[in-house]
């Protein structure tokens, strides 16, 4: 290693500077805004500096011991989940300095978890992938139990467990992946032919990074977690770790499984995964009271739903386009929700489904915003989340796998019922609704930016799949 190396990871290192700052700095501030605004202008330098290295730096060189790859795949994803947590802060800056007791320690905990997301995304050796992921884990729990919600620390204390109990099975998978191929290093794993040591290694290694991403059946830390967490941490495990983690599962598996063999048997298994998660997921969200546990079931089918591109490009490298703009533009959708659902939240002071009845009337604006980024999870045509499943669905039969788009389609007909119910509450219930003049300006602001993100993604996707199709290739 020699210290140009350092030049390749110039934007973690800012937020590993800036996670201290904000510390340090809050023993010399009264007015903890000022904190907010500087996490804001760190992640914003940092994405800077990754525009900066798009256009000036040459991609596709291993640092630090090649353990780490500096490629455009890194820096779209960091450059996204930087937007998005920059997005986050600047838009719950009311909820955090009303509701966050340590403000200091929630916006660096918050960071750290960014950059363990960051590296994970940059990670080609699996001990690295392995400690990216702790870093990006370990912050949340304590983030969770930052909610002054009666179900905070229960909801902190499962996480704590289940993420500790997926830590143990991915390192077990691990040890037989490096007990069958010999190496740790991505990149010089080659799979020729498939053994029972491998399979293990494979499927236990999966279902370690299943955890964290709330695939069914190991999607039991995620309704009780939404529910306690505070909102902006539920935003940004809805969002910023669904990106990582689907990344990470991206380069993992077009690198292990670029070899000829016969893999009708991993993607019989992953099939099998992305029903349940779909049929669990909303299934399990029709029979929910409270808008955050249905949010959670829906995150679950839709995992499920991710994984089907994930499925296909393990078939042609191609797929993974597709998956990329699903995910990306499931992050926009959920976004938008999540703003407008907290400005409804001060307005209610309640985050059950009965609420919203009747909001349409007294906040049109804040309603159809609302309504727009559901109807995306939906996938009504004009939105990103109508041309994500138009995609990986293609691809799905484009690979012979015709069945298991069929099933996605049942699946998003099932989760019609309770998406549609959210809009029959706001639109046709005749409810009153207090009149509120403090539910928060930003909410409403950066919902209807990510709104516009929503309808650009779903009528223009090529703007995002010709940037997305040149990263891929490279990969």
């Amino acid at each position: 290693m020699i210290f140009s190396d350092l030049n390749f990871i110039m934007s973690p290192l800012i937020l590993i500077f800036l996670a201290l700052a904000v510390l340090i700095i809050d023993f010399y501030l009264k007015n903890k805004i000022l904190l907010i605004y500087l996490s804001s202008l760190g992640l914003a330098i940092s994405s800077a500096v990754l525009v900066f290295q798009w256009i000036f730096f040459e991609t596709g060189q291993k640092v630090f011991f090649e353990t780490l790859i500096f490629d455009k795949f890194y820096i779209l994803f960091a450059l996204t989940m930087n937007l998005v947590s920059l997005v986050i802060i600047l838009a719950f800056s009311d909820y955090i300095l009303k509701k966050i007791n340590f403000i200091s320690e929630f916006l660096s905990l918050l960071i750290l978890s960014l950059i363990g997301s960051t590296f994970a995304v940059m990670s080609v050796d699996f001990i690295t992938i392995y400690l990216s992921l702790e870093l990006a884990s370990l912050p949340i729990i304590a983030l969770i139990a930052f909610g002054r919600g009666k179900f905070s620390l229960e909801a902190s204390f499962k996480y704590l467990i289940l993420a500790s109990f997926s830590t143990g099975i991915f390192l077990f998978g691990l040890v037989y992946l490096y007990g069958s191929t010999g190496s740790l290093e991505l990149m010089n794993i080659q799979i020729s032919t498939i053994s029972p040591s491998l399979i293990v290694g494979l499927v236990f290694l999966f279902i370690g990074i299943a955890f964290k991403l709330s695939i069914a059946p190991w999607h039991m830390w995620t309704p009780d977690t939404y529910q306690g967490s505070p909102m902006p941490i539920v935003t940004y495990l809805s969002t910023v770790s669904k990106i990582a983690g689907f990344a990470l599962i991206i380069r993992i598996f077009m690198h292990i499984f670029s070899y000829e063999f016969d893999k009708n048997n991993i993607i019989i298994f992953l099939s099998i995964i992305s029903v349940i998660s779909m049929t669990i997921g909303n299934f399990g969200a029709l029979i929910q009271k409270d808008l955050k546990r249905l949010l959670a079931y829906s995150t679950i089918a839709h995992a499920g739903y991710m994984l089907i591109g994930v499925i296909a490009l393990i078939s042609t490298s191609s797929a993974a386009s597709t998956t990329v703009f699903y995910i990306l533009g499931y992050a926009m959708s959920n976004l938008t929700i999540f703003f407008s659902f907290q400005y409804m939240i001060n307005i209610s002071s309640s985050t059950s489904i009965d609420s919203l009845k009747g909001m349409f009337h007294q906040y049109p604006l804040v309603s159809i915003v609302f309504s727009l980024g559901i109807l995306s999870l939906l996938g009504i045509p004009a939105t990103a989340g109508f041309m994500g499943k138009v995609l990986v669905f293609g691809s799905a039969i484009n690979n012979g796998l015709m069945w298991l788009a069929i099933i996605g389609v049942i699946n998003s007909f099932v989760s019609a019922y309770y998406y549609l119910g959210l809009l029959r509450n706001i639109f046709i219930s005749t409810d009153e609704v207090k009149k509120s003049d403090n539910n928060g300006v930003s909410y409403l602001f950066f919902s209807i930016i990510t709104s516009i993100g929503v309808l650009v993604l779903g009528i223009f996707p090529g703007i995002l799949l010709s940037v997305v199709d040149e990263v891929i290739s490279k990969l």
